[in-house]
């Protein structure tokens, strides 16, 4: 049980004077609200305290208190001072393998809830039937008597309410509105979490969700009702791939009838990314058959060196040569 690993990773914190937190290179509430939310912990313990992100951040959590000390700098990985590295959120560690190596000595702590998470930290504490990551260090946080202010609160709400829609999807459990409540207690306000991460939209973002309703079908291979967000679209409209990430939950939750939904999209990087979401099949079977994985209404996988082209009647990923 990852729970008895807390006295551990308390220890390991403790005796720690540098730590640097890390993001998933998926840039979305969870990853950005658990990290800050710790961040704001270790503060109060008096810890000197870093931040490291690859990405951008997204316009809709530039709300969230701690933003500004988010650094995107890799030269952040050759300080010698750094003596514990904390990852929140990240499902694999894949992108800051190399960077880390830099600190061979460095622990390394894994805070996550995806069930496909391969324990690539030092110490992992990974616990799949939490509805976020945010859920898990509060977890944490609230068992080893930590100190909490209203802008940790406030991350870690954001953590929970961003990757649960506002309360609205199949992976919602008791112990997260429980936490919430906690939350809000703490000092956290809900509702301008929610007015800032699901109804502030700009007329470009809304235009690019417009288009992807315009592209929906059913695709029998897939079996998922499926859109296409491609790189042209983005760059015509003016959206950056950060602002596109949110779209899929809004149109889940927004279609009548529909079990199983899929978002393919095309990244800058040459690959394609593809998302589902489900009201009752288990998607993660789905994008596990497809090289990737997740949660069972939650998942998504990536084709690497790829291209979206449109056949007849479906869209299929075409691998570049």
């Amino acid at each position: 049980m990852n729970r008895l690993l807390y006295p551990r990773v308390n220890e390991m914190i403790r005796k720690a004077e540098h730590i640097l937190l890390l993001t998933d290179e998926r840039i979305d509430g969870d990853t950005i609200g658990s990290t800050l939310g710790l961040y704001f912990v270790l503060k109060e313990m008096g810890k000197h305290v870093e931040v490291y992100s690859p990405q951008p951040m997204q316009p809709m959590l530039e709300f969230l208190p701690g933003v500004e000390v988010i650094q995107r700098d890799v030269s952040i990985f050759d300080q010698e001072s750094i003596d514990l590295a904390i990852v929140c959120d990240c499902s694999d560690g894949e992108y800051f393998k190399k960077d880390l190596s830099k600190l061979p000595q460095v622990p390394l702590i894994a805070f996550d809830h995806h069930e496909s998470n391969p324990l690539y930290g030092s110490v992992n504490i990974v616990e799949p039937d939490a509805a976020s990551t945010g859920d898990v260090v509060w977890r944490f946080v609230k068992a080893m008597g930590y100190s909490m202010n209203r802008n940790a609160a406030q991350c870690l709400l954001t953590a929970i309410c961003t990757d649960t829609n506002a309360f609205t999807t199949g992976n919602t459990t008791v112990e997260a509105m429980t936490a919430a409540h906690e939350l809000t207690a703490h000092g956290a306000k809900l509702q301008g979490i929610v007015r800032e991460t699901m109804m502030n939209k700009s007329v470009e973002t809304l235009k690019l969700w417009g288009l992807a309703f315009e592209r929906l079908y059913d695709d029998k291979e897939y079996g998922a009702l499926t859109t296409v967000i491609l790189q042209k679209d983005l760059k015509a409209i003016g959206v950056t791939e950060t602002e596109s990430r949110a779209m899929i939950e809004f149109l889940h939750a927004m279609i009548e009838g529909v079990d199983v939904l899929l978002v393919l999209k095309e990244n800058s990087d040459g690959d394609v990314k593809g998302s589902f979401r489900s009201t009752t099949t288990n998607v993660a079977e789905k994008a596990e058959a497809l090289g990737g994985g997740g949660h069972d209404r939650a998942a998504g996988f990536k084709i690497k060196r790829a291209h979206l082209e449109k056949q007849e009647k479906r869209w299929v990923i075409v691998k570049k040569r």
